[in-house]
């Protein structure tokens, strides 16, 4: 995890088998994964309910608590 204020952050998720995932996050929007053609994880999509981040990359499914991003 590293936050730089304002909404910008990244967040690191431990995956089951080991690998890791990076999610950023830009002024408090989710903005992409750290992905590869090599992984092929499918496309990324996001979106925000009060405050709970839901995250998509491919089958990949996160969610994160808005005071992750913005500290609290």
């Amino acid at each position: 995890m590293a936050r730089a204020g304002g909404g910008y952050a990244t967040v690191v998720v431990t995956r089951p088998d080991g690998r890791k995932r990076a999610l950023f996050f830009r002024m408090g929007q989710a903005t992409g994964a750290d992905t590869s053609e090599a992984d092929s994880s499918g496309p990324f999509s996001a979106s925000k309910e009060s405050d709970l981040y839901r995250i998509q990359v491919g089958n990949e499914r996160y969610e994160v608590v808005e005071a992750v991003v913005f500290g609290g």
